[in-house]
């Protein structure tokens, strides 16, 4: 199911949220596509981009929120191990560490920590998010988690997505299907990166980027 972000200023249909959400931050990945700037040695989400922060303190600064989140486990590739340590320590945010011998893409490490997540609390609401996501009103992005969270306690998956502000055609899109809950939808679709003129119309018909 979908959570669309704006709807977030009301709770109205939704019960109170009853359990935090372990949150599981992806920050392995060497980020290749920000070549030159990104290496592997320093991939993106170490680098600060916007401001002193980099991208995964930014995210975990947001993540440490505990009346939404518990401490948040952090998946990374073992030659980034110090990186890790490094920044979160500047940034005074504790997080459970997971280290991968090597690189096996997202399903292998989301399903290992929801293993850890799930030895903390058999009734863990498990929330996966990616070290190098720029989150510009910090605000709305914790209410729209526990909003999200609310309704994965029903026992639905729930993906966030993002109203679009130009045909791009460098994202997937979701169609949403009908309503749940207050901003809450079923999918009807999840459609792959379209070409400009299938993307005009997406924008038309109200489908977000995923």
């Amino acid at each position: 199911m979908l959570y669309r972000v704006p709807h977030v200023e009301s709770s109205a249909g939704l019960q109170p949220m009853t359990s935090k959400i372990i949150p599981v931050v992806m920050c392995g990945g060497a980020g290749t596509r920000l070549w030159p700037v990104s290496r592997d040695t320093m991939p993106k989400q170490f680098i600060p981009l916007l401001g002193q922060d980099s991208t995964f303190q930014r995210v975990m600064k947001l993540l440490s929120n505990d009346k939404v989140f518990t401490p948040a486990i952090v998946i990374t590739n073992v030659e980034y191990r110090f990186t890790v340590q490094e920044q979160l320590q500047a940034c005074g945010v504790a997080a459970q560490i997971v280290l991968e011998p090597m690189r096996r893409d997202s399903a292998a490490a989301v399903a290992a920590a929801t293993e850890l997540a799930l030895a903390r609390d058999p009734d863990a609401i498990v929330g996966v998010f990616a070290a190098d996501h720029i989150v510009q009103d910090g605000n709305l992005f914790v209410e729209t988690c526990r909003q999200a969270g609310i309704v994965a306690e029903q026992g639905r998956i729930v993906t966030i997505g993002i109203p679009p502000t130009s045909p791009a055609t460098g994202y997937g899109y979701i169609q949403p299907g009908e309503d749940i809950a207050d901003g809450a939808r079923s999918i009807a679709a999840f459609v792959e990166k379209p070409d400009g003129k299938r993307a005009a119309q997406y924008l038309l018909d109200g489908y977000l980027w995923n």
